[in-house]
């Protein structure tokens, strides 16, 4: 049984041990010569972050230019000592949005696979709708805001505005449904971060409270906004919101929206740490970030499901079979 602290630390331990032992990742990737990159064994040497996707997704005509094509902002940290300026992956192999992207970019080449994907989640799912946008139509697109604007009005995907890791879009019986999904790693929340004081808390109820109190709304205000405004809640929030707003506006024709939140089961950290003080004590039975976002919702079994990757993968494997099993075995050596 891992602790409640200790999932974080194991999986990078894992992600060390993946690069020091995987072929997937060449002699000079394992060894990187700068301070940081020699401390820590689940970072790249610098110069070789490609090596930190999936293997089809490597090279000019792979991941990179999907995201260039998109204007999508990599996931780049300083505490990674990544290199400033540069427009690519991370060397951190523990990174969610690689996680995410290792897992289903390379789905979209296999048919049948999305659609396994989200079977997992939803039963009545009959078929996926590739996204066409901007010129370019996928399956599965990253870091989506919406179609023209996020919820805060700007534009840039993954990086200051509301954007969600993966999106899909499937067809069900009754219509289309979006699948907005937040992909969780080594994530854990461990203070009570309360983002609603000062002047920047003023600015982010106003930009929200309405949206939370309408009738749209998918929260059925048995709590206040701002007992939301804790990590993760908040961004489960926001995320719900924009959910909120694709169905009200009809965009891509959905009428349905889920968040689906993919987190390692193990992950008890994200998974059962409650950050919100207000939260905790308005519903002191419910120790679960999930029962806690689904107390808050109208409808949660249609608004909110949080799985964890193995059921994904497993789905994915019942269902194509041989055509993923190359994907499959990455993932399962590489993220257990």
């Amino acid at each position: 049984m891992v602790g409640i602290d200790a999932f974080g630390d194991a999986a990078r331990r894992r992600q060390a041990s993946f690069r020091d032992r995987s072929s997937t990742i060449s002699e000079q990737g394992r060894l990187p010569s700068d301070r940081q990159g020699t401390r820590h064994g689940y970072l790249l040497a610098l110069g070789h972050e490609d090596e930190n996707l999936h293997p089809s997704l490597r090279g000019e005509t792979g991941a990179r230019r999907f995201f260039k094509r998109r204007g999508i902002k990599w996931h780049r940290s300083h505490r990674s000592d990544d290199t400033p300026g540069e427009d690519g992956p991370t060397r951190n192999m523990a990174s969610s949005q690689i996680k995410c992207v290792n897992f289903l970019l390379p789905l979209a080449a296999i048919p049948g696979a999305v659609s396994a994907v989200v079977r997992a989640i939803d039963s009545d799912v009959r078929n996926i709708v590739e996204i066409a946008h901007d010129g370019d139509a996928s399956p599965v697109e990253f870091e989506w805001i919406g179609l023209e604007r996020s919820l805060e009005g700007g534009t840039t995907r993954g990086a200051n505005n509301t954007s969600v890791d993966a999106f899909i879009v499937a067809g069900t019986a009754t219509g289309r449904r979006a699948y907005l999904m937040e992909w969780k790693y080594t994530e854990d929340y461990k203070g009570a971060d309360d983002k609603g004081r000062g002047d920047e808390g003023a600015t982010r109820r106003g930009r929200y409270a309405k949206r939370y109190a309408a009738d749209a709304s998918a929260f059925s205000g048995a709590a206040p906004l701002e007992e939301l405004l804790y990590e993760p809640f908040y961004q489960l929030m926001r995320l719900r919101l924009l959910a909120d707003r694709m169905v009200s506006d009809g965009e891509l024709e959905v009428s349905e929206a889920k968040v689906v939140v993919v987190v390692p089961s193990r992950n008890t950290a994200f998974r059962n740490r409650i950050t919100s003080p207000p939260l905790a004590a308005r519903f002191p039975k419910l120790k679960t970030v999930s029962g806690i976002m689904s107390a808050t919702l109208k409808y949660p079994g249609q608004a909110l499901s949080l799985v964890s990757p193995s059921l994904l993968r497993e789905s994915v494997e019942s269902e194509c079979g041989a055509a993923a099993s190359s994907w499959a075995a990455y993932q399962r050596d590489r993220y257990g």
